[in-house]
Order: structure tokens, then C-alpha cells, then sequence
């Protein structure tokens, strides 16, 4: 029974290691050799404009990468080549996604003078 407990027990943090070592596990090659991930989310944000659709087509290029799902342009495709990314189980995918976005997201960054700064208000909504 003690070894099933232990089992069930390192499945679990393994899972929860490989979640919290995603963007580290992203940057390796995207800060070496590959476009920095901000410049891929501004990409994504010209050609779709919300975090949904955003969201949708990056985890179907991170679930089968392929230079046919890329969003980049022939230039980057080609230097880069998307086939040799590797690709990730569609929970990874997603968690991927949610923290680049999270990370890159350009809306809190917007600076409107006049307006009170509610980013860091308890009343969210009130602009």
C-alpha cells in the first residue's frame, strides 16, 4: 500500500514539476535560438486581437507544430523551422499559453492620461 501511496505521490509532483518548469523549459531555445516569445504573443495579438483566438491557435500549434499552423512570417519559418519544435500534451499546451499570456499581455501596460490607474485598484471595472 506504502509504494502505491509514494507512486501516486511522485506522478503527481512530476506533473506539477513540469508545469512550473514551462517557462523555463520555453525560454531555452526562445531566448538562444528561437524569436523571443514577446515578439511571437505581439505576432499573434496583430493577426487575431483576442486572448481566445490567440489562445486557440497557439495551443493547436504547440499540440502538432507545423510550418502550416505557424503564424510568423515565410522568413521566420524558414530560419526557424516549426517542424523541430517539440510538441506538448494539451494540458502543458494550454498552461503554456495561459502564462505567456499572462506575462505578455499589453493591456495592463496601457497608460490613458486623464485616467485613474485601476490595474492596481481593489474596484476593477471602472475606467
Amino acid at each position: 500500500m506504502g509504494r502505491i501511496v509514494t507512486l501516486l505521490i511522485l506522478a503527481l509532483s512530476g506533473f506539477a514539476a513540469e508545469a512550473t518548469l514551462l517557462p523555463g523549459r520555453c525560454a531555452a531555445c526562445h531566448t538562444k535560438n528561437a524569436p523571443p516569445l514577446s515578439l511571437i504573443y505581439r505576432r499573434y495579438l496583430m493577426l487575431y486581437s483576442s486572448k481566445e483566438r490567440i489562445q486557440k491557435r497557439m495551443i493547436d500549434f504547440l499540440n502538432a507544430p507545423s510550418k502550416a499552423k505557424s503564424s510568423m512570417p515565410e522568413g521566420m519559418k524558414n530560419r526557424f523551422n516549426p517542424q523541430k519544435h517539440p510538441a506538448f500534451s494539451p494540458q502543458i499546451s494550454k498552461k503554456a499559453v495561459e502564462t505567456l499570456i499572462e506575462k505578455e499581455d499589453l493591456i495592463p501596460r496601457i497608460v490613458v492620461p486623464g485616467r485613474p490607474d485601476t490595474s492596481r485598484s481593489e474596484t476593477k471595472g471602472i475606467r
